[in-house]
Order: structure tokens, then C-alpha cells, then sequence
């Protein structure tokens, strides 16, 4: 097969899959590691695709922003699948902080169906509203201004509360993230509380449903680490999760 020919098939792949690895593209052409790679690098010279470490995944685009009434409408399915996925790493009487946006609602109502003791802060009116008639959950609702079209709380008074509190479990709803490129959001007065939950905790949640895969958004949240622990609905194609295991990611997919 001429090298022409391997590399439409990888871009065709890539289209369908969501990325490609090295190892799997030497299988199945039966070349070397060498001729792969070299297929990858002339196809990120071209602009075709962005090598990563093991593989490539498609040029990144960007997220456009919608309004929180908007977001609701979306990916509702994806967003069930992952709060199913997201409720199993909650234990009784933990201690945990939640984000805010529409993914948060539908993780706050899995949350009442499973768990019946825990104490929870968040800045998030919506999560609020959802969890207040649970007699079992001690709520702590972060102050500060109010921004209606987030139904949520920011600003200087909100990060000082927060910075003041210490929680076991963060979890943190980026509205992309990127092998490449990092974690994302897009409301500029949303994603330092974003980035300080992600320090005020043991250990940090990243939950995004698949359709916010290797994507970019305004403002970088901060970079994709090892520690971190993504969790995303079933839907995120296999070739993707091999791609993130193989640089040292744990991408959760699955109820436990």
C-alpha cells in the first residue's frame, strides 16, 4: 500500500474513531513502528491531525458557547450515563465539592438516589435546588455575585469561602477537555472557581460527557494530569481510551 493511500485510511479512522495508535495502525497496515510515525508526522505537517504520545487525535475545535438554558437541551442521554458513572465514586458521609452547569443537575439528582449522608459544597444554584429536601446532606452554598445566565455565584467572595474550605472529593465539569491541549471553560467568570477545586480536594473529578472530547474552549483551566480522574459517558470511542490509558490518564466509562 502506497504511504498516500495508509494515510487516507488513518484519516478515515480518525473521522470514525476519534483517534488512531501507533500500535494498532502497525497491526493492521503490517509496517513498522518507523513508517507509522511517519505517516503521523506528514499528516500533522498537512494539518490533517495532532500527534500525541502513542497515537494522534483529530485537529481540536473549538467549543461555542450556549447559554445554560441551551446546555440543558443537550447530550441529555450522555449526561444520565455519566451522573450513573459519577454517583458510583461517591461513598456515604463523604465530603465533596460540585461544580456548576447542566451535567452538575443530573449528577445532584443520581446523588440523592444513591447516597443518603453526605455534606456538600458547591456554588451551583441548580445543584442547590436539587439537594435541599435531602434531610441527610449538610449543604454549603458558596455566596458572593450572582450571574443568572449560569444560575451560579462567583467572584472574589466566592473564592475566598472556598478557599478556606478542604473537601475529599472535587468534582469539576470543564465544558471541554483535550489530550493536548488541557482542561477548558468558557464562562470567564466561572473557571477560577473551577481551577481552585481542583486544589481544595484529595482527589479531583474531572466529568465530562464524550461530545466535550478533544475540544478547546476560551479559558484553560489547567493542564490534563495523571492524578486527575476523568469520568465521561460509555459513548467515548474505545480508540480514545486506549490513547488516554497509553499516557498514563484514567478515563472512567463504566459504573463500579
Amino acid at each position: 500500500m502506497l504511504a498516500s493511500q495508509r494515510q487516507q485510511e488513518i484519516l478515515q479512522q480518525l473521522r470514525r474513531q476519534g483517534a488512531v495508535t501507533v500500535a494498532a495502525l502497525t497491526e493492521q497496515f503490517s509496517v513498522s513502528v518507523e513508517t507509522v510515525r511517519r505517516d503521523l508526522l506528514t499528516m500533522e505537517k498537512d494539518g490533517l491531525l495532532t500527534r500525541v504520545h502513542g497515537g494522534a487525535v483529530p485537529i481540536t475545535e473549538m467549543v461555542a458557547y450556549q447559554p445554560l438554558s441551551q446546555r440543558d437541551l443537550e447530550q441529555s442521554s450522555q449526561k444520565d450515563a455519566l451522573a450513573r458513572v459519577a454517583a458510583t465514586l461517591v461513598n456515604e458521609g463523604d465530603y465533596i465539592a460540585i461544580g456548576t452547569g447542566s451535567t452538575p443537575i443530573h449528577f445532584a439528582q443520581e446523588l440523592k438516589k444513591r447516597v443518603s449522608r453526605l455534606t456538600v459544597v458547591t456554588y451551583s444554584m441548580g445543584v442547590f435546588s436539587v439537594l435541599k429536601d435531602m434531610p441527610g446532606y449538610r449543604l454549603i452554598l458558596l455566596g458572593g455575585q450572582y450571574i443568572p445566565e449560569e444560575d451560579s455565584f462567583f467572584g472574589q467572595l466566592t473564592l475566598d469561602t472556598l478557599d478556606s474550605l478542604h473537601v475529599q472529593k472535587s468534582f469539576v465539569f470543564p465544558s471541554a477537555i483535550s489530550l493536548d491541549h488541557g482542561i477548558w471553560g468558557f464562562e470567564e467568570t466561572l473557571y477560577p472557581l473551577q481551577q481552585k477545586l481542583l486544589q481544595c480536594c484529595d482527589q479531583a473529578y474531572i466529568l465530562a460527557d464524550s461530545s466535550k472530547f478533544e475540544r478547546t474552549a476560551l479559558f484553560k483551566v489547567a493542564d490534563m494530569r495523571p492524578e486527575y480522574i476523568y469520568v465521561t459517558d460509555p459513548e467515548l470511542p474505545e480508540q480514545l481510551q486506549s490513547l488516554y490509558a497509553q499516557n498514563g490518564l484514567t478515563v472512567i466509562t463504566k459504573e463500579r
